[in-house]
């Protein structure tokens, strides 16, 4: 027993043994690292790209989601029943949700407002679950999309994780539509206007002035 003991035959398969283990958990922690990485990644990219390009087509049902591009006859307004209405705005995009009223005036599934949303989803919804909303505050709209995707390892590191079997990025767009700001701003100046409340403002800028004069 004592030779054997003494001896070092075999003290490299015993070291094996006792270090390969923990360097293969090791490894596999770094490969799975990685592929968590990769789909956080993936994840946000998509929410990120679905927003953005939805914000930028929103004023256009029939907009190519990658180019803007659509037919001439599908202009709003134009009269083409597969276009979006000319006062779609007033609607058909959700500013009146902000008063409660969406229930009562709600458009219909098939409607601009669906349109759009569902454009985005069917593109995107494939190796990831894509939900994109739309929220009109008045002052300014944006677009948020959600992209969910499932963890693909086992169940154990999941649980290290914090046990959820998905991972979730979340991204927003403001809608920026400059014809649309420009019309805004010529009607809140036109009111301004008519209503008397530039001459009122005026004349009180020019009592104050004379005060302090």
């Amino acid at each position: 027993m004592k030779p054997f003991l003494k001896g070092e035959r075999g003290s490299f398969t015993v070291e094996a043994t006792l270090v390969f283990p923990a360097f293969l958990m090791f490894v596999l922690a770094g490969v799975f690292l990685c592929i968590v990485i990769f789909q956080m990644g993936t994840a946000h990219y998509t929410a990120q790209k679905a927003a953005s390009q939805v914000a930028y087509t929103w004023n256009n049902s029939n907009k190519d989601l990658k180019t803007g591009e659509f037919e001439k006859h599908l202009y709003p307004g134009l009269g083409d029943s597969a276009g979006d209405g000319l006062y779609w705005r007033i609607f058909d995009n959700g500013i009146l949700g902000m008063f409660g009223l969406d229930g009562v005036f709600s458009p219909s599934d098939d409607g601009t407002f669906y349109r759009k949303l569902l454009k985005a989803e069917l593109e995107y919804n494939n190796a990831l679950t894509v939900d994109v909303d739309y929220n009109n505050y008045i002052i300014y709209s944006e677009v948020t999309a959600t992209a969910k995707t499932e963890l693909f390892m086992p169940q154990f590191l999941k649980e290290m994780l914090g046990g959820s079997d998905s991972l979730t990025a979340e991204s927003t767009h403001v809608v920026t539509e400059t014809p649309e700001l420009i019309r805004t701003y010529n009607f809140a100046n036109y009111l301004w206007r008519v209503t008397g409340l530039a001459d009122a403002t005026q004349n009180i800028l020019d009592s104050v002035s004379d005060f302090f004069n």
